[in-house]
Formats: structure tokens, sequence, C-alpha cells
């Protein structure tokens, strides 16, 4: 076997790449030689075959999915219609739209687009190269193009879908014609993926006419399982301890959790998706004020399973979405409620800080376990920073936790993930978890580059992971760390870490902002003033910038930085917003913003 292998790299005729050698490597690793010698017949009528056919494969190559995603929601919406499409026998190519050049689509017959909204109705960091281009003058004329849209998003916000509406304007204002009409999917796409699959393949099949020959695709062997968001991976939890004082009004947690490094791989800047149970307080409550039964048995799309155990872990009861109440107002005979239920505005307001158990308190109705059920929406994994680097830990990941904790309509709420991982959840136990790649923010290629990574509270965990990778890989790039939190002594998150790093000359720089430390309130976009003229001078050298956090952090980071190129940049203000735009081009300035 070892022969076989040398003589297919040695081969100076070869028309494989390295990629397509290693993966036929690995194919025939162990095979005996009988089973070599069915290979190479197979093989050999497999090209005969595909000779016959090429004209109709380079027909259905001309089929391009891409996804622009986040958290990974529209990445499994294109997955699987990439899955469902080479069952038919097509040839799809499934591309992130970061691995995608933009200009690319004025030579595409049949693009489809998978993509969510994010912020205040932009598009994913991923897609902003795309957007940018169709959005010049540059952009080509694209009236051979056929095209499909399926929006993901979250009807409780005001920029619902926006990303995907205005990607559908972008196209047919570039003469581009709708396949099949835009989907804008809530929160619940799931319900819409299968529908809308069998549409766009029955208008695949139109377009390539089933007389035609495929490549029928080998059937997927069944050696290796893919964790996803769709078949998440049981990890371990193997600590939990809290890293904020006790006093301290925010309560954060370090998790670790051990995984299998065959099945689960991640890189600096990935997020981990999760699932988590709801509290057994918050759904004893529930099943008092529905009168129902915990022990009845329900129906949840196909699977029968008491209730209970459905509001514990299929369902979400700690989001509530303005779809939910509407539908709960048909169950009650209040005014008010159905009043509210058509202002979309005042409804969003409404459902913003409630849990579905205020709805059930404010606005009491009789319902069935089976109608309780079918009116709550599917529960939806939670999203965190990555505070690990696999290099220096092979089999764990971190995450970095804060307490969701907030009083409105005079009662307490506990957030449902933050809550579960921080309160009830014990070492040993198992949580479900996939990782979300996060391609728009990744340390540089080059590890001599500097970088300079600027957080407040724990949109500073992905920078433990930085840091972590760039020590394993003894990578030479200078480190500056903004970090920003209430108070010094009681929430400066991962304080050790940070004074090991500086004493070992990892981390050249840290600037920190304690914004209840004194009667001044300080936060890291002053700091970024304070420290311009060294900032600015780290930009010119080549720095990668970035930030992760709130979304309002940053937007006053941005206008900071926009400051500190007009002054030290002697620029004007448009140029200097111009600057930071190139910046962004260029994969110098990342953002994970929530």
């Amino acid at each position: 076997m070892q022969i076989a292998a040398e003589t297919v790299t040695e081969s100076p005729v070869s028309p494989l790449t390295g990629l397509q050698i290693s993966r036929l490597q690995q194919a025939l690793e162990g095979l005996t030689p009988e089973q070599l010698n069915w290979a190479s017949g197979y093989l050999a009528g497999r090209a005969d075959h595909v000779s016959r056919i090429e004209p109709a494969v380079i027909e259905s190559q001309a089929i391009t999915i891409l996804y622009a995603t986040h958290g990974g929601n529209a990445r499994s919406v294109a997955e699987s219609l990439a899955a469902n499409a080479t069952k038919r026998g097509f040839s799809p190519r499934l591309l992130s739209v970061d691995e995608y050049r933009p200009r690319d689509i004025g030579k595409e017959k049949l693009l489809i687009i998978a993509i969510s909204t994010q912020g205040e109705g932009e598009p994913p960091e991923s897609a902003r190269e795309l957007f940018k281009y169709l959005s010049s003058n540059r952009a080509a004329a694209l009236p051979k193009l056929k095209y499909a849209v399926f929006g993901l998003g979250d009807s409780s916000y005001e920029y619902f879908c926006k990303a995907a509406k205005d990607l559908d304007r972008l196209l047919q204002q570039h003469g581009a014609h709708n396949l099949v009409e835009r989907v804008d999917a809530d929160v619940d796409f799931e319900t819409l993926t299968p529908d809308w699959n069998r549409t766009v393949l029955k208008h695949l099949e139109e377009l390539f006419p089933a007389d035609q020959a495929r490549i029928i695709p080998i059937q997927a062997s069944q050696a290796s399982v893919q964790y996803d968001r769709n078949h998440p991976y049981p990890a371990a939890l193997l600590e939990r301890r809290r890293i904020t004082t006790d006093d301290a009004v925010s309560e954060v947690h370090h998790l670790a959790m051990e995984i299998d490094t065959d099945a689960i791989q991640y890189l600096p800047g990935d997020a981990l998706g999760l699932y988590f149970r709801n509290s057994p307080e918050l759904i004893d409550e529930i099943l008092a004020r529905t009168e129902l039964s915990g022990d009845a048995g329900i129906d949840l799309r196909g699977e029968t399973l008491p209730l209970s155990q459905a509001l514990c872990e299929r369902l979400e009861l700690t989001q509530l979405h303005p779809s939910v109440a509407k539908a709960w107002a048909s169950h009650t005979n209040s005014d008010q409620l159905n009043a509210l239920s058509d202002d979309s505005e005042k409804l969003r307001r409404y459902c913003h800080e409630r849990q579905f158990v205020d709805l059930l308190t404010e606005y009491p109705a009789s319902v069935g376990a089976n109608e309780l059920v079918d009116l709550l929406h599917t529960q939806q994994p939670r999203l965190y920073s990555i505070a690990s680097s696999q290099s220096a830990y092979e089999d764990e990941i971190h995450l970095t936790v804060s307490t969701l904790r907030y009083r409105t309509i005079g009662r307490e709420h506990l957030g449902g993930a933050s809550g579960y991982l921080t309160r009830h959840i014990n070492e040993g136990d198992n949580l479900g978890i996939y990782i979300a790649e996060n391609g728009g923010f990744r340390l540089p290629k080059d590890g001599d580059t500097p970088i300079i990574m600027i957080g407040a509270g724990t949109g500073v965990a992905p920078y433990r992971a930085f840091l972590q990778e760039r020590e394993a890989l003894g990578s030479q790039g200078r480190n500056w760390l903004f970090f920003g939190s209430r108070h010094f002594h009681r929430d400066f998150l991962y304080q050790a870490d940070w004074i090991k790093y500086r004493k070992d000359g990892l981390l050249n720089r840290i600037s920190v902002a304690f914004s209840r430390e004194n009667t001044e309130r300080i936060y890291v976009q002053n700091r970024i003033l304070d420290e311009g003229a060294e900032l600015h001078a780290w930009l010119q050298d080549g720095a990668h910038l970035y930030v992760c956090g709130g979304l309002e952090m940053e937007k006053a980071v941005y206008q900071s930085l926009k400051e500190v190129l007009r002054v030290h940049g002697g620029v004007n203000a448009e140029t200097a917003g111009e600057r930071i735009e190139s910046l962004r081009s260029q994969g110098r300035y990342l953002r994970d913003v929530y």
C-alpha cells in the first residue's frame, strides 16, 4: 500500500492537485490487493462514462451556491441545498461568499445565495465586498443570470431580512432574473428549507432536463460523523468557575469542555454554538399557569415525547418572539393583546423585555398540550466566542459566559443559555455543541504582523485564543490589547493571563479602561484617543485591528479610530472614514459584534 501511494505521489505527469492526491491516498489507505484491482476497474469505467457525458457535467457545474453567515444558519441552508442537488446528480459549487470573487458574478448563469442579516440591517462581514461591488459603477450587467435568495432574519428586529432584500434589489437592478421568489425566513427557518429545496431543485431540473446524462455521486461512507448545527457533538463539562468577584455587577464564568480532536476542530476567532436546557423552575411555572401535565404526550415534528421534556430541551421559552405573542392572542379574549399584536413596533418592544411566562401571566388562556407546543418556536442555539486555541488546548474548548439577569414588570428574569451554563450545568454533564466558523475574524496569516485587539467585557474572549495561538506557534508579531470593564478588582477578566503574557513578552501593550473605578467614565474608545499617536504608528506598520463586543461599543470605537486617523494622519474626516473602509477591504479592520 505504501508503494502504491508513493507511485501516485511521484508521478511526474500527474494531472491531480496536491489536495486531490492527498484525498486519493486517504481513499486507498488500507485496501487489499483485490480491492485495489476492483477500484482500478471502477475508476477506468467511471472515466469512460464521464468522457461520454462531459457536456452535461460542465452544464450542471454552472450552479454556484453561496452562503453569507455570521452564526452558521445560512451555511446550513446552503449545505442542505447542495447535498440535495448532489443527490439528484448535479455538481454544484458551494462557497462562503468571502471565498468568491465578486466580479465573477458576471460569469455566472445560475447563482443561489443564503444570507443572514446582522446589526442594523447589515449583511455579514463576509458579504461586504460583494455588496460593495454590486453597489458600484464597476458591476457588470447580469441579463443572463438566474438567481435565488434565501434570507434569514428575526422579525422581532426592525431590519428583518434587510440584507436579503437589498441583495435581491441589487441583482435585479443589474438585470438578473429570479429563479424563484426570495424567501424571508424567521427564526424558525428550518420549517421553510425543505419546501424551498424542493422548489429550487424542481427549477434546476427544468433547466437541466432529466434526459441529460449526469454523474451519479459515489455514496458517502459512514466512517466519519459530521457534527454541525443539526447534529451537535456531546461535549462534557470539565470545569466551571466564576472569574468576577461576588460584588461585581456582572457574574462572569469561565467554562472548559472536553472534545474529541477527531470530531471537533476549530480556529481562533470561531464561535461555539450550543444547545441548553430551560430551567426546571421556569417549566414548573409554565405548567402551573397553563394547568397542563408535564407527562402529557405531545407530537413535536413527528416525534412523540412528554410535554415537560419538550419544554426543557426543544422549545424556546426565554426569548419571546412577536409571532408567538400573536399566536397566543388568538387563544385569549384580550382586546388589549389583540390591539398590541396589530402594532408591530409596540409588539417588538413588548416582547423584547419579556419571556413567555410573562405573556401567560398577563394574558391567561386555556390551551391543550399540543396547541402550546405548536405555537412555541424551536429552541435556537446560542453562540459564544471561543476563548481558547486548539494549538494550546488540543482536546478542550473554553468559553467566557456572562449571566444575563434583568428585572422587568416586577419580577427577576434569567437568560436561558447563560442561566443554564452558569447556574445549572455540572461538571461531567454533556452539552450539545458545534463549531460556527467565523472566517471574517481570523489572525493574520503572517505571524509577524502586529495586531491590535479591542474588546469590552466578555468581548475579550477571542483575544485569549489569539494570544494562545500566537504563543503556541511562536509568532513574532507585536500584540496590543485594549480592554474595558467596570472595576479593576471586580471584573478584570483573565487578569492573570494578561499579566503572564506581559511578563513573557508576548503581550507588548495593554490599555485598560474601567468605567466605574472613578467619577470620570472611561471607556475603551477614550483610551484609543489617548494613545492615538502610537495606534496610528502601529497601523502604519501594517497592524490588523480587531473589535469584539456590543454593536454600540463598536460604533464608538469606529468614531475614535476615525478621529485618530484624522488627527495623526493629517487628513479630513471624510478621508479618515475612507481609510477605515480601506482597512476593512484589506481585511485589516475586523469586527465580531452583536
